[in-house]
């Protein structure tokens, strides 16, 4: 079976293998990923869960979008936040995501939490976007609003996926890494280099996020889109 690079621009049925395709090999590579994260949290649970990459184009959204629903589908209460300021793209995968509100209109109080956060069609499953792009993402993460809001969420939900932006590009997903209870690290096969890998895992570390594995997107396997390897 030819291996899917889950980074291309095709409608939301072949985004979202977890969603409309969950008997295929691809959506059980997902099953496979979450278990092994709740495996590693047996002794501490990780309710907060960083998606993260060292390049652009690693297909990190996709699969902060797919294990979303895998925890949902556990029964779950759970949310997916898009801090991908710069970049968002939780509103072009999930096709609910139609309103302008989100995040940044939240921590503007132009609305309130439960206008920004979208119902998605999967049954306990939210999604947090973006909304309207802030001028100074780094600001809006390192305000006193977003640590409350923060907070809040984690008060509100079991598991919360947060896709974050490349940690070679900007110094955002460093500081989200900071907050969440766990990290996992996409490396895209043939195309992330090894030093840049290497420096990842070194600005995490700085963080004092706990890396909880990698995954390897677009691997040349039989069976599995993805290879999840513990760190």
């Amino acid at each position: 079976m030819r291996s899917k690079q889950f980074r291309d621009k095709s409608s939301s049925k072949d985004k979202l293998v977890t969603k409309y395709d969950s008997q295929s090999p691809y959506a059980e590579s997902f099953r496979y990923i979450r278990a092994n994260i709740d495996f590693a949290g047996i002794d501490q649970e990780y309710q907060s869960i960083m998606i993260t990459s060292p390049d652009p184009d690693s297909g990190k959204s996709l699969i902060s979008a797919n294990l979303a629903v895998t925890y949902a589908a556990l029964g779950k209460k759970t949310l997916l936040i898009d801090l991908d300021l710069r970049k968002p793209t939780a509103h072009k995968i999930f096709a609910e995501c139609h309103s302008s509100y989100g995040l940044t209109a939240l921590l503007q109080d132009m609305v309130n939490l439960e206008e920004a956060v979208i119902t998605s069609e999967v049954a306990n499953l939210s999604i947090l976007p973006v909304g309207i792009s802030p001028a100074d993402p780094a600001a809006l993460l390192n305000s006193a609003k977003m640590q409350t809001l923060y907070q809040e969420l984690c008060a509100k939900y079991d598991r919360i996926i947060i896709d974050t932006p490349p940690l070679m590009a900007v110094a955002d997903a460093q500081t989200i890494a900071s907050w969440v209870d766990g990290t996992i690290l996409i490396i895209r096969n043939n195309y992330t280099r090894q030093d840049n890998a290497k420096k990842a895992l070194q600005k995490l570390e700085i963080a004092g996020s706990k890396v909880i594995g990698t995954i390897f997107n677009n691997t040349n396997m039989k069976m599995n889109t993805y290879y999840y390897g513990s760190k």
